[in-house]
């Protein structure tokens, strides 16, 4: 089990990496939507990267239940099963989140579904620009949090 706590955490490591990475194209795409909003490819590219974001978080609560939960939830509200997971885990094991940043992660939730669900054309900057403006704190605490839990993880 030591060798597979090892490897998860090395594995949310990868997995920050590709959110800094996201973020910092986000903000990229963010600056352009203010000055060049007729751009027709800026919404999507704000849409894919808003995506990619959530699907980051995911990925990290994803591999924490295969490898420390020993579940990973099936069916058609897989999603919302494995956030609610992340802050309400198996007994006896530590949470990921607590509740409030799953509070703050269901928008990015529910844009995600809309976003799949959805053509990029129908995609509305300004609703997308909520998002973004308050993701670079949610993220910090989202790390602070992560880093927390891989601390009290043996190995």
């Amino acid at each position: 089990m030591k060798n597979k706590i090892k490897e998860l955490k090395e594995d949310i490591l990868d997995e920050e990496k590709a959110i800094e990475e996201i973020l910092n194209r986000l903000q990229k795409v963010r600056i352009k939507f203010d000055t060049q909003r007729k751009d027709f490819i800026i919404e999507p590219a704000m849409g894919t990267f808003l995506m990619n974001f959530y699907n980051g978080i995911e990925n990290i609560i994803k591999r924490i239940s295969k490898v420390y939960y020993l579940t990973l939830p099936k069916g058609p509200s897989w999603h919302k099963e494995l956030l609610t997971l992340s802050f309400n885990p198996p007994e006896g094991k530590l949470a990921i989140f607590d509740k409030n940043i799953v509070e703050r992660l269901h928008p990015f939730l529910n844009f995600r579904h809309r976003f799949v669900s959805g053509y990029g054309f129908q995609l509305k900057g300004e609703k997308m620009v909520e998002l973004i403006d308050n993701i670079e704190l949610l993220w910090n605490d989202i790390k602070l949090t992560i880093q927390s839990f891989c601390n009290k993880l043996e190995g």
